[in-house]
Parts: C-alpha cells; structure tokens; sequence
C-alpha cells in the first residue's frame, strides 16, 4: 500500500475486477469525506458483507434509517455504559488466563479471541448462566467458522444446493444463532427487566415516535456487532501483547504505571492512566484492524483536485494514514509516546473510521483493551515464545497478525483474587469499583 502511494501518489486509483477503487491517506482527503452531508455517499460492499451483517444493520443503512438508528444504538455504547462493562471485561480476562499452564506455550491470539468473543455475549447479548454462555458460544463460533470467504466474494454461489455447501452451512449456522437470540430478546421483553448490557439497553431505547426496534432489527443488530467487534478488538489485544514484549522499556514503564495505583485500583483510575492509553493507540495506529471499509458518491465528487464518478468507491486507509512520515516519524517503530506528545486529529487517526459513521463501539473496544491489558499485565508475568518477527496480514474481514501469537506463562506478578472478586457470578453488566 505504501509502495503504491510512493509510486502514484496519494490518492491513487487500483483496477480491480469489479472496476476501479481510490485509496486515500492524505488528511485532507479524509476532511473531505468525513466532513461531507452523510447523503453524498452510500457504503461500499454492502452485497459482499450481506451475510454477515444483514440488509438493516446500522452498519450498512443508510438515509433516514441509518440515522435514526444510529442515534438509537447510542445510549448503550456512551462513554458511561461503556465504562460500566468493566467488570465483566476483568472477570473475562480472568478466566481466560486461568487457562494457562506455567512454561507452556499458549497462542495469545486464541486467549484474545476467546476473551473478546465472551465479553460480545456477556456485554452486548446479555447472556446469563454458564450453560448458556455456552450453548450461545457454540453457536457463534458455528456462524463464524460458516462464513467461508467464497460467499463473501461470489455472492453467484449463494444456493441452497440441497443442503450442502457453504451457503447452506451458513444459513443453518445464523438460523441456530438467530433462534438462541431471539429467545433471549423475547424472554427479556416479557420479563420487563431493565438491564445495563447492550441488548436490555436496546429494548428500553425508543425513537422519537416512541416506536423501538423489532426482533428481526434486533437480530441484525446484535450480528453486525458481534462481527464488527469481536475480532477487530482480538487481535489488537494480541497486537498490544505482542509489541509490548518486543519493547521491554515500553512494558517497563507501563506496568510502573499500572503497578502505581496498587493492586486493588478502581477500574476508573485504570481506565484514566495516559501510557495504557498511548500503549493501545499505538498499537491500533501500527496494526489498524479495519482498512477497507469504504464509501460510493452519490454523485460527482471532488477530492483534492481529482473528480471521481458516482458510484466509484473511496477507501480511506489507515495503512496510508498511520505512516504518514509527517504525522509519525519512524512509523514501523512502535513508541507510544507519540501520543502523549501531541493530539491527532480526526483526520490524522482513524482506527475506528470517522465522520458520521465512525464505529459506535469505539469506546468499547477502549474499555475492553485498557482493562485487560492492566488486569493481565498486572498480575501475570509473560513472554514472547517466539522472537521471529509477525506480520500483519488479511485475516478474512479484518487485518492481524499471522500465525498465533505464541507466548508463555512465566508466573504470577500478584497472588490470585478472592473467590468473590473473581466469581463468574459477577460476569454481569454493572458499575465495577476495584479492578
């Protein structure tokens, strides 16, 4: 991407065989697009994405729709809400690491996924009872492994052909998610229950006209957020591991600053520390997980003194963004401090995409990386299993690191919890104090 950009400039135009895409990376390309009347373009790859995040997810709407819906999913992912999930994000996380065996090897990248998968049914289905985290885990992790990357790519390949094949395996697969869903939003509406996770959040939403979303809305909904958030934060979690045992004076500093509020610090106070802020925005700035997600003109738009045709898309990149060598000089070289030298713009860092439709979980990917790094940082002492370099690749939907991230457990920094600090009956949504 960098090479093409050095060669043709920044914007610059690729000849696929679905036409021509622009990529760009230069901020003031990225003021004009995010800054324009939503109405002047539509998403890119909407067919594509179909079977993943369906035809009403706010991740594909557009017009009246998707802002109405937008403004309706926002209450359960503010800043508040957010926060409030910090509890159920540290009980993951150890649970998680409970798994590990001193001196043996684990993938960090499958402790990641499994931590970040838990948190989506825990947080934003509001699943309750181990058997059913289980029976809805199973059950995802169906879906998930259903979506072969040929029905993604060759939407003509999408028949039922009797049963078998890849459409088929996914259509049973969402139809298993969908129904264990669809019990528990049905289940929640007849026990008029208000809850604090992102599903109960949801029923007690209402638009202006007092209306709220239906079942099947709902279930779009809660399938475009699984996929938009469950791997893009695994593997910038993985990221974040795998960078700060390759800089031990990054790690250094940060456990000092992690280790300075003591063992049983408030969530908020973690969540406030600069250099776990640093730490996790430079790990998305070096490793963005989403780099494609693009936007159509309406009409004849212009960008930089480039005219581009309606229904060309634009891509802005945070491959090219990220190492702008004005922005972040030394690019390939992961230093935090770069954020707490200087502010970035919205045009300057954009891991989470911008303007009106920047991704609504932002914050919570921040909450879910911040803590777990400090809890897991703070009480377990790791290390790299491998020195090889990792690569950042396409990893399906997303980008992340190839391969597993392998790692080893060296031991305990601090003893474990309490049984009642770290019960699973406490993996609920709720305002957490000790970390």
């Amino acid at each position: 991407m960098r090479r093409f950009a050095a060669e043709h400039g920044d914007p610059f135009r690729v000849l696929t065989f679905n036409g021509p895409i622009t990529f760009v990376g230069h901020p003031e390309a990225l003021r004009a697009i995010y800054t324009a009347d939503p109405e002047t373009f539509e998403p890119f790859g909407v067919e594509v994405t179909e079977p993943v995040f369906g035809r009403t997810s706010v991740v594909v709407s557009t017009g009246t729709r998707h802002r109405r819906d937008r403004k309706l999913l926002a209450a359960p992912f503010a800043p508040a809400a957010a926060k409030s999930y910090a509890t159920v994000v540290a009980d993951v996380a150890r649970e998680a690491a409970s798994q590990w065996t001193p001196c043996q090897p684990f993938s960090m990248l499958e402790a990641t996924q499994s931590i970040a998968l838990d948190i989506v049914i825990r947080v934003v289905f509001g699943v309750r009872g181990e058997a059913r985290i289980r029976d809805v885990r199973a059950a995802v992790l169906d879906l998930i492994h259903a979506v072969h990357p040929l029905i993604l790519i060759m939407p003509a390949i999408r028949r039922p052909f009797r049963g078998f094949g890849p459409w088929a395996r996914m259509l049973r697969a969402r139809a298993a998610l969908d129904a264990l869903l669809g019990e528990e939003i049905r289940a929640l509406r007849a026990s008029g229950e208000e809850r604090a996770d992102v599903l109960g959040l949801i029923l007690k939403t209402r638009y202006e006209g007092g209306d709220g979303l239906g079942d099947r809305e709902i279930l779009d909904q809660l399938r475009a957020l699984l996929f938009a958030g469950h791997e893009t934060t695994a593997v910038s979690l993985a990221w974040a591991f795998y960078w700060l045992h390759r800089e031990p004076d990054t790690l250094a500093r940060l456990l000092a600053e992690i280790d300075a509020l003591g063992p049983e610090a408030p969530f908020e106070k973690l969540l406030g520390l600069p250099y776990l802020d640093a730490v996790c925005l430079e790990t998305l700035r070096i490793a963005p997980p989403v780099v494609s997600v693009g936007r159509m003109p309406r009409k004849t738009f212009a960008l930089l003194g480039y005219t581009f045709p309606p229904g060309e898309p634009l891509v802005p990149s945070p491959l090219l963004l990220h190492t702008r060598e004005e922005l972040y000089p030394e690019p390939e070289r992961f230093r935090p401090t770069r954020f707490l030298e200087r502010d970035f713009s919205p045009f300057e860092f954009i891991p989470f995409g911008g303007g009106g439709r920047r991704c609504l979980g932002a914050t919570l990917a921040m909450v879910e990386m911040k803590i777990t790094l400090a809890i897991l940082l703070r009480e377990y002492q790791l290390r790299l299993a491998s020195v090889a370099p990792v690569e950042h690749v396409q990893r399906g939907l997303t980008m992340g690191p190839r391969g597993r991230v392998p790692m080893m457990l060296e031991g305990r920094r601090l003893p474990a919890p309490s049984a009642a600090r770290g019960s699973p009956t406490r993996s609920e949504p709720r305002a957490g104090t000790a970390g």
